[in-house]
Order: structure tokens, then sequence, then C-alpha cells
């Protein structure tokens, strides 16, 4: 199905998401040195920056506009599993910036997992459902709604357009 223009901000910012998974999982890679603390240190910040940048505003559009929408569109239970992904995310991004570059190897691969994990479930599950119930006034309204509160929220989108 063909993702509708009121989601396509936040497929934008998905695609964000994945790619930082491919760099967390590039960045780690099997024949990468463990010892090469200067290696996990630049990853450890480029996924830092992408959180504070965009990733933890696109959480709070999604909670309070995509989320409630979804709630409305019969979602309930997937929006629960959601939001209870958002809250473990926001847990290991908080881990890692605590963490020194030496220890954040594993919390770069587990936060990679429970990232793209989530986001596929976003895409291929929620949006697909949001896309199935709502109606195109609906649909028009959130996304009105989500492009108001991106650039306020995403300092990517802020810095951008500001």
């Amino acid at each position: 199905m063909k993702r509708h223009p009121a989601l396509v901000p936040l497929s934008r910012q998905h695609h964000d998401g994945l790619a930082l998974g491919v760099m967390i999982e590039r960045g780690l890679r099997d024949d990468a040195d463990p010892a090469d603390t200067a290696q996990l240190e630049r990853v450890r910040e480029q996924a830092l920056d992408l959180w504070q940048l965009e990733l933890r505003g696109h959480f709070e559009v999604e909670e309070q506009i995509v989320f409630p929408a979804a709630r409305q569109a019969g979602e309930a239970g997937l929006v629960d599993t959601l939001i209870a992904e958002h809250e473990a995310i926001r847990l290991q991004f908080e881990a890692l910036e605590r963490a020194p570059a030496s220890e954040a190897g594993p919390l770069l691969d587990e936060l990679r997992n429970a990232l793209v994990r989530h986001i596929r479930t976003e895409e291929r599950v929620l949006f697909q459902a949001m896309q199935a119930a709502m109606d195109q006034p609906q649909l028009e309204a959130m996304g009105r709604a989500v492009s108001d509160a991106l650039p306020t929220l995403c300092l990517s989108l802020g810095s951008a357009n500001g």
C-alpha cells in the first residue's frame, strides 16, 4: 500500500532511524577492532546526535498526534506496545549517553535491534492499519498536525526551517 502523504514525513524520519541502524551495524562489524574505542565513540556520538536532533522529537509527535489517532482507528493494543517500545528505546539512549565508549558496543547493538524492529512495526503494521481504517479528512487533519509539530519538536527540521 502506498504511504499516505500525512505519514510521509514520519516515514522519512523512519528512514533516518533505519540508516542509523545500518551505521551502527557497520561500526560494530566483526572485523572492527573491539579495542578501537575511537570507532565506538564515533558511532555512539552519531547515534546520540540523531536522537537529540530528530528521533526524540519524532517520538513526541507520534505520542501526541499519531498514537491517539491510531487508538481512535481501533489500534489501542498496538499503540500500547509501541509506547512501551518508545520508553525502552529512550532508556537505551540514556544508558548509551552515560556509558563510556569502551562499553558502548553491546548497548549500540541492543539499541539497533530495538530501533529497527520498532520502526518496521510502525511502517508495516501501524501505518498500514491507520491508512485502512481512517478516512481522507481524518488522515489529512492528522497530517497537518504532524507537519506543524515536527519543526518544533525535531531540532534537525527546526534549524533547517528557522
